[in-house]
């Protein structure tokens, strides 16, 4: 009888434990021995999973799929050459945008990150140099003023980009990293940051030798923090030490740097790595396509080293491509080796294709609440 009661126990506390943040539940697995190996208990994992999945999706409005297209590369076509927006379940309405002037001409932009922040993104016009946030529902934008310190270098390249939002300041801030190259000199290296509020750029006094790698062009913003996948480079240096591949995190508020430490089982033979939210935790969602397989780590806690958790493991599937993005109902959207647009449902692994020629410059955008104070 007491083992029946201590086993009723037990499966009433996993009712409990697996409807907890990844955090606490990693804390909770040191209150009882029993408790100790959750992680390996495949009827607890399976209701773990199923209930990440089913938390409340209000962190994003809503899901669209940004579409660049030129009539001329495809023939019989009904759709004209410019940029359309689709939305609904599966996608089914779509508006074409109303470009403005800046970017009807340059079709080398790059809109970085998946998150639009009260309706803007952030835009990279590689033709023209320019940096440009744009709001696609009102057409309004804003060119971000040239940075004062980039120009004084010879050769300058920007690695990484971040774009969010300081809810202490009330105030939207770009970060970026400047890459300069004097002459004949090995290149180095400065942080600095545009505000909104007061149309100006400043350099942060930080040094944070980091090299942008082009699997991770995404960066990911949430809570006031900006997330990139990075690799720690020296010029001149090539040992394995320091080109590491890491997480690091920008907040925007106190304007501070966090490194963590990626999980150490996919450092070696991943195709491809992808940083998304997923029921609002990081994710890092590793492609190998030997044996066509998503996995998919979660970060517990920010800046603490082995606080990933590997939570899904999709294999033998019946494709593989490119992860470009995450949707609101944690279906994630990659490209075919064909360039046909699919999904995957997490909960059912099922995939479907979209009908949708992925290859055309197509970007998976999560609209984000209204952030700003006193609205």
């Amino acid at each position: 009888m007491g083992a029946t009661i201590k086993h009723m126990h037990d499966d009433f506390a996993f009712v409990i434990l697996s409807k907890l943040p990844l955090k606490s539940l990693i804390r909770f697995c040191c209150v009882r021995r029993s408790w100790s190996d959750l992680f390996d208990n495949t009827y607890f994992m399976n209701m773990f999973r199923k209930n990440f999945l089913l938390k409340n999706h209000s962190h994003y409005n809503d899901t669209s799929l940004l579409l660049r297209f030129d009539e001329s590369w495809i023939a019989d076509n009904p759709c004209k050459s410019g940029m359309y927006s689709l939305s609904g379940e599966r996608f089914e309405n779509i508006i074409q945008l109303d470009l403005p002037n800046l970017l009807r001409g340059e079709w080398s932009f790059k809109i970085l990150g998946s998150t639009s922040i009260n309706g803007f993104l952030f835009i990279d016009c590689k033709q023209s140099g320019k940096v440009v946030l744009w709001n696609p529902n009102t057409n309004e934008y804003k060119v971000i003023p040239p940075s004062p310190f980039s120009i004084k270098f010879t050769t300058v390249y920007h690695g990484i980009y971040g774009f969010g939002y300081d809810s202490v300041r009330n105030n939207y801030k770009v970060i970026r990293q400047v890459v300069f190259f004097n002459d004949n000199e090995d290149g180095s290296s400065f942080w600095e940051i545009y505000c909104l509020k007061t149309n100006t750029w400043k350099t942060l006094d930080i040094d944070m030798p980091t090299y942008y790698q082009d699997y991770a062009e995404v960066h990911l913003y949430n809570d006031g923090m900006c997330h990139w996948l990075a690799k720690c480079k020296t010029y001149g240096c090539d040992s394995e030490t320091h080109n590491k591949v890491y997480l690091l995190s920008f907040n925007m508020s106190d304007e501070m740097f966090v490194t963590t430490s990626i999980p150490s089982d996919v450092e070696d033979d991943v195709d491809y790595r992808y940083l998304a939210m997923l029921s609002e935790s990081i994710a890092l969602i590793s492609v190998y396509a030997e044996t066509t397989s998503f996995h998919i780590s979660i970060l517990s806690e920010v800046g603490r080293n082995e606080s990933w958790t590997k939570l899904f493991i999709l294999k033998s599937l019946s494709c593989i491509g490119r992860p470009i993005g995450v949707s609101k109902n944690c279906d994630i959207f990659f490209i075919k080796e064909d360039g046909e647009l699919a999904w995957i449902n997490l909960g059912t692994e099922k995939i479907e294709n979209l009908g949708l020629n992925g290859a055309f410059n197509c970007k998976v955008i999560n609209h984000k609440k209204n952030l700003v104070k006193g609205n």
